[in-house]
């Protein structure tokens, strides 16, 4: 590769600008992140285990009132943390993912235990979401990933896909998670790691857009015999004020705001912050 082409590939992306590569349909990449999702000690991939089950206790017993009647989505449900939990409560559960390692774990791990679930290899920003729903979640802070267009797409979808007086369940970073961010430019070899399996050079980025509050991680990586391929991992970030605007101008009613996906009461200071939004 000449120098020119690998410091293009490097260089500041624009605002939400695509990656050339994507994470979840790679191979080698989706079996490293379903061993992430499944540590049961780590937030790297999914949350920890206890977390998870405190925020499937809550969703049952405060945003479902404990009534197994209702059907639930879970977009970006990964390897079934939470759908699995919730269909051993008594729901009727579906889950949309896009990695098709980790919807083959989820089915995997349903069968087991004996479970219903419904689990759809799809990637939910373009699909057509199957049914109506009483309760749509969005777990992990899926929804800053996305640029304008595609998170009031996201809503439009969401919307369309609840039943009357449904709810839409997701979380996001605040700003305030980024508080103490410095930008920063960095390479490393690996021997074989998360992003290949054999010998690769990795150049790093980081960095913080406090105006728009936009946070981006972005990985070059190269490799002997392939391409340069560039990940884009943008977050944006919300405080209640500007996701009720926003949620609001896509047919949502007032929100209930809280610090986490386990009801916690919601602090200005927190890093993460969820919604439950009704549909009007």
């Amino acid at each position: 590769m000449e120098i020119h082409q690998l410091l293009a590939a490097a260089a500041k992306p624009a605002i939400f600008q695509k990656g050339t590569a994507q994470m979840w349909t790679d191979d080698h990449i989706s079996q490293q992140m379903l061993l992430a999702h499944l540590d049961p000690g780590t937030d790297a991939a999914s949350r920890n285990l206890q977390t998870i089950d405190r925020s499937a206790a809550w969703i049952h017993r405060d945003i479902c009132q404990e009534n197994t009647s209702l059907k639930i989505l879970d977009l970006g449900c990964g390897p079934g943390l939470y759908t699995n939990r919730l269909a051993e409560l008594g729901y009727e559960v579906t889950g949309i993912d896009f990695s098709a390692r980790s919807i083959r774990h989820a089915k995997e791990q349903a069968a087991e235990t004996g479970l219903s679930v419904r689990y759809l290899n799809e990637d939910y920003l373009s699909c057509l979401l199957p049914d109506s729903y009483d309760l749509i979640l969005m777990i992990y802070c899926d929804f800053g990933v996305f640029d304008e267009e595609e998170r009031r797409a996201i809503l439009g979808k969401v919307h369309a896909a609840l039943a009357p007086n449904g709810k839409f369940l997701f979380d996001m970073f605040q700003p305030v998670r980024y508080r103490n961010h410095s930008d920063s430019r960095s390479w490393y070899v690996e021997n074989g790691g998360f992003w290949r399996k054999d010998p690769y050079l990795c150049l790093e980025s980081s960095s913080w857009d406090e105006k728009a509050g936009i946070h981006l991680d972005s990985y070059t990586i190269l490799e002997e015999g392939r391409s340069v391929e560039t990940y884009h991992l943008w977050d944006k970030t919300y405080i209640p004020d500007e996701l009720t605007s926003l949620l609001q101008q896509n047919g949502f009613g007032k929100a209930e705001f809280y610090g986490d996906v386990t009801g916690s009461p919601y602090r200005n200071e927190s890093d993460t912050l969820c919604a439950v939004a009704s549909r009007e």
